[in-house]
């Protein structure tokens, strides 16, 4: 098998809007609320990944997910790429640095801000609630180094598959609605790797 690597470089071309579950937001413990049921606005504290300096991350899945539901778009034959994508992509890196940082205290809900909290109604099961998700405004970057099996996937081909992720699924949250879409800045063969 032949395994190809890239360096692929993004730029958000619409807000990408965190909603991630962390380990420590789940206890066995009760917690004191705050807010009301449907309305927290401390919510976004535990729904956002960031380093221990402030810089934002995503993990190698949300880029997964993101270059698979890409493949859904580009065709081999009557179907798609999407089953090959699964079985031979890999994200390369443990986390994915975004090149904006959080400072909580000078936070709030102004959209022009780089980082800021969106606030939005959410309808789910005929109740109204309200979100409060950390957001990034567009022009946020990204690089990451993926590896895929090229016997499978032409090197074009997943160049087109991202390009299609980007444009088609986004990262994030509210990805039905548009949000977290991006566009490839660079996408950069690095190195071919043959096993046995």
């Amino acid at each position: 098998m032949t395994f190809l690597r890239a360096r692929i470089k993004i730029r958000g071309t619409r807000p990408l809007l965190y909603n991630n579950m962390r380990l420590d937001a789940i206890s066995p413990f009760r917690k004191e609320k705050s807010g009301v049921p449907g309305n927290n606005p401390e919510e976004w504290k535990n729904t956002y990944l960031a380093t221990s300096n402030g810089q934002l991350y995503l993990k190698p899945d949300y880029l997964f997910s993101s270059i698979r539901s890409g493949a859904k778009h580009t065709k081999k034959g009557l179907g798609s790429l999407e089953p090959s994508v699964s079985a031979t992509l890999h994200i390369l890196d443990e986390i994915i640095l975004i090149n904006r940082h959080i400072s909580i205290d000078a936070i709030d809900d102004d959209h022009k801000k780089d980082v800021y909290i969106d606030v939005r109604p959410v309808t789910r099961n005929k109740v109204k609630n309200i979100r409060y998700r950390l957001a990034v405004s567009p022009g946020w970057e990204a690089e990451f180094d993926i590896a895929w099996e090229s016997t499978l996937i032409a090197r074009n081909q997943m160049q087109s598959i991202c390009i299609d992720a980007g444009l088609f699924a986004g990262i994030g949250d509210a990805r039905k609605l548009g949000y977290g879409r991006f566009e490839i800045c660079s996408f950069t063969i690095q190195e071919e790797i043959v096993n046995a």
